[in-house]
């Protein structure tokens, strides 16, 4: 594909935003990026409680190295960018009753810690748990997930026939909840490892039990960015601009405009008309089916109003 003189509008200057225009941007593309917020980052924000700055949002960082990838591809480093602390404690988790359980970094000491708080049998559980989770990860990392178009197509092809075993183990067809229950007996363990459904806004009583990989990405490493989340959303509007991205912040998109079933424009809602040949749209997919961008994308996907919406979490910061 030509990238060179295509004008592309980026609509929303999340994580997932701001990386497409940064890619594009030095594949030779005119990127603007246009954010209603007066900040980027989404999702990703700090909010002042009682005179201090506190991460509501995303409060940790994963998953390091595709971070270290998109700064690579652009001719910069990461580390140059941000500054980030290794966290020894993963999570720290606490129920009603009084019990507390922390998860570490390292593998045993995890184990040791379930053993004080489950017994013998839950710490060995969780030891054959991190070996699957581990398994998935691997499967699917390059096959799957570094995809640029990921589909079952592309990854049956990666794996090839010896590969069904390993793609079997995936669990596609068996809900996160299920294999849980299979796996721990005390309910307080299914609970927590249960979340991982809640971190793309699922159910774990319908996710599949592949998102149990997520547990081998924390472990893999955690890290706090000093100075809070933000920074890192700083960090790539930075690169962005760097890369020749014009970064339009407090300006929200109303409407895009096709011409002949192509993208044409992108009209600002402040009246401004921004011609292009594309557009990434990084907000809420729900908008784009009932309307809210305009009549001219109502059909590029089904209106799921009526379906009831997800629910990551509810955070109080304090």
């Amino acid at each position: 594909m030509t990238f060179a003189r295509r004008r592309i509008v980026v609509i929303g200057a999340g994580m997932g935003g701001l990386a497409s225009a940064i890619d594009l941007a030095r594949r030779g593309c005119e990127v603007t990026l246009l954010e209603r917020a007066a900040h980027p980052g989404g999702k990703l924000r700090a909010l002042e409680v009682g005179g201090s700055q506190v991460d509501t949002g995303p409060t940790v960082f994963t998953m390091r190295w595709l971070f270290e990838d998109l700064f690579t591809a652009a001719g910069e480093r990461l580390e140059d960018a941000i500054e980030l602390q290794p966290l020894d404690v993963l999570a720290r988790h606490g129920w009603l009753d009084g019990s507390r359980l922390d998860l570490f970094a390292d593998l045993e000491r995890s184990a040791s810690a379930i053993d004080d708080f489950a017994g013998k049998k839950e710490a060995d559980a969780y030891r054959r748990f991190a070996a699957r989770s581990e398994a998935i990860f691997n499967t699917l990392d390059h096959t799957f997930m570094r995809r640029e178009k990921p589909g079952p197509v592309s990854l049956g092809l990666s794996l090839g026939i010896t590969g069904i075993p390993r793609l079997a183990a995936t669990r596609p067809f068996v809900s996160l909840w299920r294999a849980l229950g299979k796996t721990f007996r005390d309910p307080r363990l299914q609970q927590l490892f249960g979340r991982y459904a809640t971190y793309c806004g699922s159910s774990p009583w319908a996710a599949p039990a592949t998102l149990m990989l997520i547990a081998h990405a924390e472990r893999v490493g955690v890290w706090s960015v000093v100075g809070g989340m933000p920074r890192l959303a700083e960090a790539l509007a930075g690169l962005a601009e760097r890369q020749g991205v014009h970064l339009r912040l407090g300006t929200g998109a109303a409407r895009i405009e096709t011409d002949g079933g192509a993208v044409s424009a992108v009209l600002t809602e402040d009246g401004e008309r921004l011609k292009a040949n594309g557009v990434v749209f990084n907000g809420d997919v729900a908008a784009l089916g009932q309307g809210l961008l305009g009549p001219a994308v109502v059909g590029s996907l089904p209106d799921r109003s009526s379906e009831p919406r997800s629910l990551s979490a509810v955070t109080w910061s304090m």
